[in-house]
């Protein structure tokens, strides 16, 4: 009895955070984000200009080079540690969630090739599927066509498999395949 009692409160509190973290990506003004009907939510308003900016270049960028989008994500950006690890991992520059429609831009990734490089996932998401797309896809392809098209200038990626992805992206390339068509 003890047992399935202490499984329903853990199922519960778990599902509590699932639904915390899908209320906090879908209504951002419950973490302390402000919305501005051009789809982007700022924790700090006086920042709206540079993270419209941020978009905008993203946007214009990503469709020049890769194709029409149906729709812009919403962008969420954080100035804070604090604000980015209520979104996830805090040590990562941005994040794209798969199927939300929603970018989350930390407190270090506000960078025009980490914004462009998170938009790239969403044409992806787009094109291939919210779901296929993130489940299907060879990792390296996903990865390292958002690191290779969104012209992030670092010789060398920090994380040892992203700079993987990008290699191996870069050599399936340079092989003559057509990167609109995913690999078999």
């Amino acid at each position: 009895m003890i047992n399935r009692l202490t499984m329903l409160v853990l199922g519960a509190a778990l599902s509590g955070c699932a639904v915390s973290q899908a209320t906090r990506l879908m209504v951002p003004q419950t973490s302390g984000l402000s919305c501005f009907p051009n789809g982007v939510c700022v924790e700090d308003p006086a920042r709206i200009d540079e993270a419209t900016a941020l978009r905008d270049d993203a946007l214009s960028f990503v469709q020049g080079k890769m194709g029409r989008l149906n729709a812009a994500p919403r962008l969420l950006f954080c100035t804070t540690k604090a604000c980015s690890a209520k979104f996830g991992n805090p040590d990562v520059g941005a994040s794209y969630f798969w199927g939300t429609n929603r970018l989350v831009i930390s407190d270090t990734g506000w960078v025009k090739f980490v914004v462009r490089h998170e938009m790239i996932h969403h044409w992806q998401a787009e094109k291939f599927g919210a779901v296929e797309g993130a489940k299907d896809l060879p990792r390296w392809y996903i990865e390292g066509m958002a690191y290779v098209f969104s012209n992030d200038p670092r010789p060398t990626i920090p994380n040892a498999a992203a700079d993987r992805q990008r290699a191996q992206f870069r050599a399936w390339q340079a092989a003559g395949n057509n990167w609109r068509v995913p690999p078999a």
